[in-house]
């Protein structure tokens, strides 16, 4: 998706404070997604992260509850704008996540292209 108009789009961005207090007794708030594709019931979540960013336990929470159901792969992106550093890859049980790794855009598309293959043979 490209931004056509950035001051529309960031009058589109809800901050989610107006929902506290509706999780009950928790510290349960929502979170982003940066990117998501369906390929024949498959998904594909990315995640971006500025360098040095760390996921927190409630992100990892749920990556790891959508890996748990075997449709989900997630692409957690570390760098800044458009310029990856590192890339872990959480497969889809029974496959087991990835380390975070030093990649680069090349390693990205190539990594988003076996997505791809993989979501269109289902």
């Amino acid at each position: 998706m490209t931004i056509q108009n950035a001051k529309l789009y960031m009058e589109g961005i809800w901050d989610w404070d107006i929902l506290k207090g509706c999780f009950g007794d928790t510290k349960i708030e929502p979170t982003d997604i940066d990117g998501f594709v369906e390929r024949k019931g498959k998904f594909l979540v990315l995640e971006t992260k500025k360098p040095g960013v760390k996921i927190n336990q409630g992100q990892w929470f749920t990556f790891n509850a959508l890996i748990n159901t075997g449709v989900f792969t997630v692409v957690i992106i570390w760098g800044l704008q458009n310029m990856p550093e590192e890339i872990q890859v959480l497969y889809p049980l029974p496959k087991r996540p990835t380390e975070k790794k030093k990649g680069n855009i090349d390693d990205l598309r190539n990594i988003v292209s076996w997505w791809f293959k993989y979501a269109n043979t289902s």
